[in-house]
This record gives C-alpha cells, sequence and structure tokens, in this order.
C-alpha cells in the first residue's frame, strides 16, 4: 500500500459490530485502527495483526466504486435493499451484539452495517421491510479462512463438527469466539440433537450454542 500510496495517513475506525462498549476483538486485524490515502476515497485499510498485510477494507459514505465481483455502488445512495439485489442469500443473515447500535448484514467476508433506530421498539423481531428501505452506513470486507470450512449448501459458518455458535444472535465460529473472556459472556444456552435440529436444520446435528453478553 506504502508503494501504491505514498500518503498514507493513519486514522481512527469505528468499529460498527465491536464498539468501543464491547468486550473482545476480532482476531483478524488491528482493530480501531486503519490507515487511508486521497488516491482512495472512500476507503480505509487495516492490517492483520501479526504481519503488515491488509486483511480488512472499510469502505465508508466517501466510497464510489465497486464491490467485489464487479458490482458498481455509490455510498451516498446505497439502501440496504439494493444490497438484497445483488446479495440475496443475505436476506436471512441479519445480526446485531448486544453492545452494538447497529444491524450487521452479511457473511464471514462481507459485512453492510445499518444503524438501529432506538425508536423502533422492540428491536426484536427485526422489522425488516422498514430497515430495508435504510442507509448504508458503511461495509467491512474481510480475509477470511472461515469459508473453506464446511461452507458447501449451508447456511450457517461453522469449523468441522462444532456446533453451530451465535453471539448476541450473530453467527460465529469457535476461533471467533476465542476472541472473548470468559467474564466477556453473561449467559450460555445449549441445544443438542433433534432441538438443535430444529432450531437451525441440518447443521445442528454437533449442536447449537447461544452466548448473550
Amino acid at each position: 500500500m506504502k508503494k501504491l500510496a505514498g500518503n498514507l495517513k493513519s486514522v481512527d475506525v469505528e468499529e460498527m459490530d465491536l464498539p468501543k462498549n464491547c468486550y473482545g476483538q476480532d482476531a483478524r486485524y488491528v482493530n480501531g485502527k486503519g490507515y487511508s490515502s486521497n488516491k482512495y476515497p472512500g476507503v480505509i485499510f487495516q492490517k492483520d495483526k501479526n504481519s503488515d498485510y491488509i486483511s480488512k477494507i472499510r469502505l465508508t459514505k466517501d466510497f464510489k466504486g465497486n464491490l467485489p465481483g464487479g458490482v458498481p455502488i455509490d455510498m451516498q445512495n446505497l439502501t440496504l435493499k439494493e444490497v438484497f439485489k445483488t446479495y440475496p442469500e443475505l436476506t436471512e443473515k441479519w445480526g446485531s451484539r448486544g453492545c452494538s447500535t447497529y444491524w450487521n448484514v452479511g457473511n464471514d467476508t462481507i459485512s453492510f452495517f445499518v444503524k438501529i433506530d432506538p425508536n423502533r421498539k422492540p428491536q426484536y423481531p427485526v422489522d425488516e421491510s422498514y430497515y430495508s428501505e435504510r442507509p448504508i452506513e458503511a461495509i467491512d470486507i474481510k480475509i477470511s479462512c472461515y469459508s473453506i470450512f464446511n461452507r458447501a449448501n449451508n447456511r450457517f459458518k461453522k469449523l468441522f463438527n462444532d456446533p453451530v455458535i451465535f453471539i448476541d444472535s450473530m453467527n460465529v465460529t469457535r476461533i471467533e469466539l476465542n476472541a472473548y473472556q470468559p467474564s466477556d459472556i453473561a449467559v450460555i444456552t445449549v441445544y443438542k440433537d433433534t432441538n438443535a435440529i430444529k432450531l437451525v436444520g441440518p447443521q445442528g446435528k454437533d449442536g447449537v450454542i447461544y452466548c448473550n453478553q
């Protein structure tokens, strides 16, 4: 990046899925810090924790360009409804940590963030028709090795024979769960056998775990 853009400057990044009042961090990249350049408006690059490789890209409201796969977008005018036209599989991928003020609609490599309206009560179940019309506040694009594990024709991400794991309704893997301290989790609910399969389908054969902060 330094060769491509000599004017890189360090910037703070609002981690919309893991704000400062949340416990735990994403182990794949340096949380809360990134680099921007006038050459790439609306783009913030975040490096890997253990190397100089870029492992996450944040697209802000100033971004106008293409998403992975060549889909053109203008962040000033992008709504969640437009996202669903391009990524119809994400219509069932709503999530939000209890400490976050954003809905995260995405998978393990791309996330679209929509601001939660505190006046819409109750928060759950999500008012999909309302939020589908809301603007996208930011997009995170992350490098992920999770997609090579047990992803074919599956709705939920999991590693091998692990249970399907949720933290505050967000589907995570065991690796992501390990970023949390035991004191970060207030309640753990475990479902097994037919009860787990009823919740998430065939992927629940190894169990389902719900963690609440």
